[in-house]
């Protein structure tokens, strides 16, 4: 069977909320009566999903062989104390109408995550798979590695059509982040390969720091970092498609904008000069 699982909060909590229970991996093959008894911690209480949220189920039969089937999970309100959303989620999809708090999508390996809304800081920090999309505004340290840790986001992507803050990116491995609006200092910090794109103006020192990896900007920085070299002007045969790909995720952007030259820099010397900051030819 297809699980369709509608979670509509009742009231907006006084105290932050530990929802990492809530995962479409979690609500499949549930009955209402399960899925309200799924464990949120509210500050240093134990409380339950029925505590707050309506629960609403629809299933249609998967036309697949065997058994399984599939999760689609659906949140409405103001879940801006909600944590953690969508932390260490595989499989299906997570749909969110409404603003999240920290962590949402943090050590993703799979599935879906959309929010409807804005994000708070660390969304997809560490993800190793799957896709976030973000159609709002996203806080610090989206993809990166929490603090004492070396190794941000190393698979999947991240989709934010609005802003996003500082650290953007920082110690990413693989996957890409594309930020539509303005991004904070600092995108890319340490980045050992990926991609972060932004399309609006960058905050200072993009890429800073990276040892390989990919930093575009489409939107001239106010400086350049003083540790990136200029190489040439030319077209990278991998954005058309890159472009045609993030059109069809939201992404707004004019035809001839997937044509455009780009000059490469390298950098950062200070870690040996073997990633690349790409500048939209002509931004300048």
């Amino acid at each position: 069977m297809n699980t369709r699982v509608y979670l509509t909060l009742r009231t907006a909590p006084a105290m932050p909320v530990e929802a990492e229970s809530l995962l479409p991996e979690n609500v499949v093959g549930k009955s209402a009566e399960e899925i309200e008894s799924l464990p949120l911690q509210v500050g240093n209480r134990a409380e339950t999903v029925g505590d707050h949220f309506r629960v609403e189920i629809l299933e249609s039969p998967s036309g697949g062989q065997g058994g399984g089937g599939t999760a689609a999970l659906e949140l409405s309100g103001d879940l801006t104390r909600f944590k953690r959303l969508g932390e260490g989620m595989s499989s299906g999809t997570l749909t969110v109408n409404g603003t999240v708090g920290f962590h949402a999508g943090a050590h993703m390996s799979g599935g879906t995550l959309t929010i409807n809304g804005d994000a708070g800081d660390y969304l997809g920090a560490m993800m190793t798979g799957g896709r976030i999309t973000v159609h709002g505004n996203a806080g610090h340290f989206a993809g990166s590695a929490y603090r004492g840790f070396f190794r941000g986001m190393s698979g999947g992507s991240i989709l934010v059509l609005g802003n996003a803050g500082n650290l953007t990116g920082a110690r990413m491995r693989r996957g890409m982040i594309a930020v539509r609006g303005t991004c904070g200092d600092l995108a890319g910090y340490a980045m050992g390969a990926g991609t972060v794109l932004i399309g609006g103006r960058a905050g200072v020192r993009a890429g800073a720091n990276m040892v390989r990896g990919t930093v575009i900007l489409l939107t001239p920085p106010e400086e350049m970092p003083p540790t990136f070299r200029y190489d040439y002007t030319g077209l990278p045969p991998f954005w058309p498609l890159m472009h045609a790909s993030l059109s069809e995720a939201g992404w707004t952007a004019p035809e001839a904008e997937a044509r455009a030259e780009f000059k490469r820099y390298s950098g950062d010397f200070n870690e040996g000069g073997r990633g690349e900051l790409l500048m939209l030819s002509g931004a300048a």
